[in-house]
């Protein structure tokens, strides 16, 4: 029973962490595990609901080689929920570790309780943050032991196969044109008009993240379809993930979504659709034959044919980049291509060099690639001697075109001035942000529609700050060192505006705060006030990121408030019996 328990404990650990989660602690034979603490990512509840799923699997796995032994059944009962928890130092001395407590694991945990054998049931807060990407059961309304009230309670079903957009209001009704960036869509549109007559180009937009780089994009591609100067312009888009990609992943992606390539097609049905696009651009049976080892491996189906794992490497690479260049090279000797390519921070290193090639050794053909990425990404990789390069940055919206923004939304039923300004305020220009804030305002009641017109209820819930933006501000700030990280927070004590000074009157280590706030510029945190003159005053980029990191900054010895997604589970002894979870 030990050696069936730690190798349980093996795997669902492995499960944990294969998402960016962290292992809290082990109670008996059940285990407590944390997404966004101690680290935050901006995807923490997807990531929990992903982890519970693996362990559901690796658990079956690990049923199916001990059934003989154990004699009977090994299953889990999972528990996910999302909020707010006291995190830091627990316990005395030696012992001391890092911890969580709060209404949010306990609500975890009797989730957990709750669950069947194989289930996974989560809390209203994950089901509203990851219903975009995962089917759902509800469960209704439950009554959740030692908790007053009900509780909204779902089942996990698992991941759609099409997964919906995350981000916009159009499930709620509401939509708005493209506003305060026309110089940059225009640029773009001269950009592709230029690829058009053969000249190719590459085009990065650059922004933090909701700042609105995929809201452009959308939109250059609808003007595409309406442009007769851009129709027989083909697209290919494709998305890095934030769990990262395998190698070749990206070019991977594009492949798949060129020849119709679903992610549950068998190793033969893959072969067949890809054979089929290769025929399609004019390649005889010998040359796609010549190129399918190398495309095998972009797509993830491995080197197949008995020599090609005898390759170097370097000459693996160079296959790689042939085949790619290729394919591309037909279809432009027949069509433009605009390729797109977002969130290119998260891509991996073999998919930047190919995307590199591609612009450097195709700079005469009808090809546009636009790239799109956060500020810290390093471009470099993208250099080259030949294409144009055109690097767009997105700042924040101007105060009247979010007040356009807010005004289009609603449409004829505009909202109090009060309101918007806070909003407005609350949002600092981010698109994104500006969007969860007024979805937050209607699911929180204090929006209501009437008909075709919105009403006010309460004005004061913009002060909430949704559970997703409080994720994207925290990941910024956990990718710091972790003494830079600790003088940000100290920085949010004094506020939204602070000076060098004072700072380092109060600073944890002041020998070292001129060299963290270099840090903090150069990461976009901060910024410094212009003439402040000797005594350097800075202030923060967005009132909400402040106000997010000094939530979390130290209330006591070493203990801090934040958000996170929690996985609770427990494995069954024999399901069905009373008594049966251990």
């Amino acid at each position: 029973m030990q050696a069936l328990q730690n190798e349980l404990f093996e795997e669902v650990t492995a499960a944990v962490q294969e998402f960016g989660g962290f292992v809290d602690k082990f109670v008996g034979d059940a285990l407590l595990a944390l997404f966004g603490a101690p680290r935050a990512h901006e995807d923490d509840p997807e990531r929990a609901l992903r982890a519970a799923l693996a362990m559901l699997e690796r658990t079956a796995r690990l049923d199916a080689r001990w059934r003989g032994r154990a004699g009977v059944p090994l299953t889990l009962h999972l528990g996910v929920n999302t909020g707010p928890v006291v995190a830091g130092g627990f316990g005395a001395g030696s012992a001391k570790s890092y911890s969580v407590t709060g209404d949010t694991v306990n609500t975890a945990q009797r989730l957990q309780s709750l669950a069947g054998a194989g289930e996974v049931l989560v809390g209203p807060t994950t089901y509203r943050l990851a219903r975009h990407a995962f089917g759902f059961e509800s469960m209704g309304e439950v009554a959740l032991k030692g908790k007053s009230g009900q509780h909204l309670v779902h089942r996990l079903i698992g991941p759609l196969e099409a997964p919906r957009e995350a981000r916009g209001l159009e499930a709620l009704g509401l939509s708005a044109p493209l506003i305060g960036r026309d110089a940059e869509l225009n640029r773009m549109l001269d950009c592709l008009e230029r690829a058009v007559g053969g000249e190719a180009h590459v085009v990065r937009l650059i922004g933090d993240a909701g700042i609105g780089k995929s809201r452009l994009v959308r939109e250059l591609l609808a003007r595409i379809e309406d442009d007769e100067r851009f129709g027989s312009v083909v697209v290919r888009r494709t998305a890095c993930s934030p769990l990262g990609e395998q190698h070749f992943g990206a070019i991977g992606a594009i492949l798949r979504s060129a020849y119709g390539i679903a992610p549950k097609d068998s190793a033969t049905a893959t072969r067949e659709k890809l054979a089929a696009g290769i025929a399609e651009l004019g390649l005889s049976p010998s040359e796609g034959a010549d190129l399918m080892p190398s495309l095998d491996h972009v797509i993830g189906l491995g080197a197949i044919e008995a020599g090609q794992c005898q390759v170097e490497p370097e000459q693996l690479k160079r296959q790689i980049h042939f085949a790619v260049r290729t394919l591309f090279e037909r279809r432009l000797a027949r069509t433009p291509v605009l390729l797109v390519v977002e969130d290119l921070h998260w891509s991996d290193a073999a998919s930047l060099e190919a995307l590199r090639v591609l612009a450097d050794r195709l700079d005469r053909n009808r090809l546009m690639i636009v790239l799109t990425h956060r500020p810290a990404f390093e471009a470099g990789a993208l250099a080259t001697s030949r294409t144009s390069h055109v690097a767009i940055r997105l700042t924040p919206l101007q105060t009247p075109s979010s007040h356009a923004l807010i005004d289009a939304l609603f449409g004829g039923s505009p909202l109090p001035q009060k309101l918007c300004r806070r909003i407005v305020e609350r949002a600092g220009g981010n698109l994104l942000f500006l969007e969860e804030i007024v979805r937050a305002l209607i699911e929180n009641g204090a929006l209501v529609r009437e008909g075709s017109n919105w009403r006010t209820l309460v004005d004061d819930r913009a002060a909430e700050i949704p559970f997703n933006i409080q994720g994207i501000l925290l990941a910024r700030v956990d990718r710091l060192p972790r003494a830079a990280r600790a003088l940000v927070q100290e920085a949010a004590v004094i506020g939204l505006r602070f000076d060098a000074a004072l700072l380092s009157t109060i600073a944890s280590d002041p020998g070292r705060v001129r060299s963290h706030l270099e840090l903090l510029l150069d990461a976009e945190l901060i910024d410094e006030e212009p003439g402040s003159g000797l005594e350097a005053q800075y202030r923060f980029t967005q009132s909400l990121l402040q106000e997010v990191i000094y939530r979390t900054c130290c209330c006591s010895d070493a203990w801090t408030c934040t958000a996170t997604s929690g996985a609770r589970l427990k494995p069954a002894r024999r399901p069905g019996s009373r008594g049966s979870r251990t």
